[in-house]
């Protein structure tokens, strides 16, 4: 027996049919008679040589990434840097050994199937890459956008906060005119009045329910990261930035609606950051000389007084009017005719989930009716969601939270200069329990006055941690 030692060394190549010659195929690729086929082909086709240079593209890659025709050999990374074309995750796919994935269109948002193929030549295993591209949805889009607006509106109204009272109704159906004409629409209510939900309503019922719907809060980005988070960075843009750069929240929501929520939350410094993209639909990338045209829809919210705000010189007056197109105003909970009609939705959407259907006595009917709701929408599905696990068929009084089983409910509002409500029982309540009953008192009104947790605590003298600590912290 041999020792193993003395075996020679080998190399195994794998290849798929027989074997290509390197100078064939750079003259087949050359010839007429394959780019004239090649162009006939209604998807994308990208085919990079083993030095990872682009030697061909077809005309649908070439609209598609909006380069023109190649002028000779470009590199990959030069001709994906300066395309259309987002390859990056998918090219990363195809390193851990992946042959198929999707790419996405920075503009449109257009979400194509990829596919890879590696052709060996000479031998070798690094051979010639044939990248395909498919849009699914090419062939029938009309057909395909009327289902995706269909399906997209059952989904939104599956959550049961979307029964609109007929004033409400009619401005919803202005501001979808207004999207379907890329105009901004900015909504405004309380905190909890659903609108993240109605910004979901008029982008499915718009057409574009199939395309990213990106929600940004922007109370929740800091200030030093407002920039890198909206418009992305390059590669080596900054310390600590990630290697093969990151795409931000407006690239993200090409082709589809950029949802800004709390834009009243967004410190005035990074306003002006905002104001460029919204004047010419462009953005520049950290780290890069290059612009982009990003084509999205704009959805704003805010539950704060931008008019206000304005005069005071915290929230610029160029920025509202770029947002402000069409304003929405969506009435608070307890100032809309159609609670119960809401409650009744949202008992439909617990009872699919339930084996044994929920009911609600009348006497829990009318406790829950009579409720003054401060967190309207939000606090009407947290109550539902606490009956649904609390009551077996039948709910009454007693399996309502102890807010509304207390009395809470019914009872009428204090002043404003009012002391505050003591715990119940207070005779033999501890000074820890008073403390916190003035506390969350003083929090609540000043969440009331101000409308921002930010602004709260602000001009309560404590940070933003801690406010929303204080403000989520467990009933004791």
């Amino acid at each position: 027996m041999s020792d193993p030692s003395e075996l020679q060394s080998f190399r195994v190549i794998l290849r798929d049919g027989v074997l290509v010659e390197r100078e064939a195929f750079d003259a087949f690729l050359a010839s007429a008679e394959f780019r004239a086929f090649a162009n006939l082909l209604p998807g994308p086709l990208i085919i990079v040589n083993p030095e990872e240079a682009v030697v061909f593209s077809n005309r649908s890659a070439e609209k598609l990434a909006g380069s023109g025709p190649l002028p000779g050999r470009l590199p990959l990374a030069t001709f994906l840097q300066q395309s259309n074309l987002d390859m990056d995750d998918f090219l990363a796919a195809t390193e851990r050994g992946q042959s198929q994935g999707s790419v996405r269109a920075r503009g449109s948002g257009r979400v194509y199937q990829a596919l890879r193929r590696v052709l060996s030549v000479d031998g070798e295993l690094r051979g010639f890459s044939l990248y395909w591209l498919n849009d699914p949805d090419g062939w029938d889009r009309a057909r395909r956008g009327a289902q995706s607006r269909t399906v997209g509106r059952a989904e939104v109204e599956a959550q049961g906060e979307l029964s609109f009272p007929p004033d409400l109704k009619d401005q919803i159906g202005r501001a979808q005119r207004a999207y379907a004409r890329r105009f901004r629409i900015l909504l405004l209510g309380e905190s909890g009045v659903g609108k993240t939900a109605v910004a979901k309503f008029i982008h499915a019922a718009g057409g574009t329910g199939g395309r990213p719907f990106v929600h940004v809060n922007c109370g929740s980005i800091p200030e030093t990261l407002f920039e890198s988070e909206m418009f992305g960075y390059e590669r080596g843009a900054f310390t600590g930035a990630l290697q093969a750069g990151k795409r931000g929240f407006i690239e993200s929501a090409g082709g589809g609606t950029l949802f800004l929520d709390e834009v009243g939350e967004i410190p005035l410094a990074s306003q002006a950051k905002l104001l460029k993209f919204l004047e010419d639909g462009t953005i520049q990338s950290v780290g890069s000389a290059v612009s982009k045209k990003v084509d999205t829809h704009v959805v704003a919210a805010t539950n704060r007084d931008l008019g206000r705000m304005m005069q005071e010189g915290s929230f610029r007056k160029d920025l509202y009017f770029r947002l402000a197109t069409f304003p929405v105003h969506i009435p608070p909970l307890r100032a809309r005719a159609d609670q119960e009609e809401i409650l009744d939705a949202l008992l439909v959407r617990a009872n699919r989930e339930r084996g044994r259907p929920l009911r609600l006595s009348p006497a829990c009917r009318a406790a829950i009716l009579a409720h003054d709701f401060p967190g309207n929408l939000r606090e009407l599905r947290s109550i539902v969601e606490y009956l649904d696990i609390v009551a077996d068929e039948l709910a009454e009084p007693i399996h309502l939270p102890e807010s509304l089983n207390t009395g809470a409910s019914v009872r009428p509002r204090q002043h404003e200069d009012a002391a505050p409500a003591l715990p119940a029982g207070e005779d033999g309540a501890t000074l820890r329990e008073l403390t916190r009953a003035f506390e969350d008192d003083v929090i609540r009104r000043a969440l009331d006055r101000y409308g921002s947790k930010r602004e709260a605590a602000r001009r309560l003298g404590v940070d933003i941690a801690t406010l929303v600590r204080k403000t989520t912290r467990p009933r004791e």
